[in-house]
């Protein structure tokens, strides 16, 4: 006999994507966040405890999205299509989210739902690796009004809110005019180079990496890209020269970390070894070269590279803010 399981909304009862049956997600329906796990619980007491977890105060400056009250904590950044807010779930069971408030503009509203749909797409995929790098991905909680705050409502995407990131590279090298250490610049990148291989291989492309769009997990040595905004998949005559434009701009990212504030067009770095500067020049400058390698040929270009400077991999801790700054 043939069982059938189907994954649905323990609130609104629609279906749920495939991806719940190994993580977290959000309804697409009413917005609520589902957990899996083995014990069953009634529609009716569910309703129960997620009305009364919404009916707790909330401190300091609110707003309300899709029904739900999140306090704002504090500014992240201000971008050129959208303002970046730490904000938290109002309620019994509060959840840190990342807001992204689109800017009075439609063009910027525009590039917000974009973005949107860019990770929700990514999320979706179900290919081999999938349950891992998709967690490795902003994870989009999705996009609605916000209302209640000064000059009336706007566009608003809501991400969960990835813990122990510190900040963005950008960030990093402001604090480290000198560059960071080589060793560190080998890491970084390859974590990059990771979830860029799993986007291409899945036919998508960033299309604007840049140290403003990579945060950095210093205690876990781990890399979160965000920025997809203009994320997009091309058509096959295009793909392999994006794919490139992707490692190129992930080799000048690396570059601009390694030369500090050593030059406006940085170079590969003084304390850089001389087979890891070969191959970031290469990268950062040859499109042909890096659409040759791809991902996954860098990457193993890189640990060839990283392994005759350095000998064998060894974990170092990462301080992106030196002593004093």
């Amino acid at each position: 006999m043939l069982t059938l399981l189907s994954l649905n909304c323990p609130q609104c009862s629609a279906p749920l994507p495939r991806a719940a049956r190994w993580r977290t997600v959000n309804c697409t329906y009413c917005g609520a966040t589902i957990v899996r796990g083995a014990e069953t619980v009634e529609r009716a007491t569910f309703r129960m405890a997620w009305q009364r977890s919404n009916s707790a105060p909330a401190e300091g400056r609110e707003l309300v999205w899709r029904g739900a009250r999140y306090g704002l904590l504090a500014p992240l950044g201000t971008g050129d299509s959208a303002e970046l807010w730490l904000a938290r779930r109002c309620g019994a069971l509060p959840e840190r989210a990342t807001l992204k408030l689109a800017l009075d503009e439609q063009a910027a509203r525009d590039r917000l739902l974009a973005e949107a749909a860019a990770l929700e797409a990514l999320q979706r995929l179900a290919t081999p690796g999938a349950a891992y790098f998709t967690r490795r991905l902003p994870q989009p909680l999705g996009t609605g009004v916000a209302e209640g705050l000064a000059g009336g409502t706007r566009t608003a995407l809501l991400l969960r809110h990835p813990a122990g990131f510190w900040g963005s590279l950008a960030e990093v090298r402001l604090l480290n005019p000198q560059g960071i250490d080589p060793r560190h610049g080998v890491w970084l990148w390859r974590r990059m180079l990771e979830v860029l291989a799993f986007v291409h291989d899945n036919g998508w492309v960033h299309g604007a990496l840049a140290p403003e769009h990579a945060l950095v997990h210093p205690r876990d040595h781990g890399v979160l890209l965000i920025g997809w905004a203009g994320a997009r998949q091309p058509p096959a005559r295009e793909r392999s020269a994006a794919m490139a434009r992707d490692l190129m701009q992930s080799a000048w990212t690396i570059r601009a970390l390694l030369a500090g504030h050593a030059a406006d067009a940085p170079g590969p770095g003084a304390r850089t070894p001389a087979p890891m500067a070969a191959l970031l020049r290469q990268c950062s400058e040859d499109a042909a070269a890096c659409a040759q390698f791809g991902a996954r040929g860098l990457e193993q270009a890189l640990s060839t590279a990283a392994r005759e400077a350095f000998g064998p991999p060894q974990f170092i801790p990462f301080h992106p803010a030196p002593q004093g700054a």
